[in-house]
């Protein structure tokens, strides 16, 4: 009795789980997107996540596009601005890796391309 009880359990489990996914619906925003919202695949951009000033490093999250390989030479911009420059050096964890700071001082939420 109780196993019986335990699979229609399941069972209702199963179909209210798959009902609640079917029915959701996406979100739409009527407002325009930002310059920064907008990233093409193509353009390699990655957003600088965290920086460590003291030891000269940043990590990047390449969401969107795939992560460049060790030694990639690649310019920070703000605001549309050139801020500093970079040099990937690893170590990469999923969508995020490490790079070295060559020059400038960087903040979360600058954009990193390759130069």
């Amino acid at each position: 009795m109780n196993l019986l009880r335990l699979a229609l359990l399941l069972a209702l489990a199963g179909l209210a789980a798959t009902g609640c996914a079917k029915n959701r619906q996406p979100r739409v925003s009527n407002e325009p997107l930002k310059a920064e919202q907008v990233r093409s695949r193509d353009a390699g951009t990655a957003k600088v996540l965290r920086v460590e000033e003291r030891l000269r490093f940043v990590v990047l999250d390449y969401s969107l596009n795939p992560i460049p390989p060790f030694g990639t030479k690649l310019e920070v911009e703000r605001d549309g601005q050139k801020v500093g420059e970079l040099k990937v050096t690893g170590p990469a964890s999923g969508v995020t890796t490490a790079a070295d700071i060559v020059s400038g001082t960087l903040q979360p939420g600058d954009l990193a391309r390759p130069q």
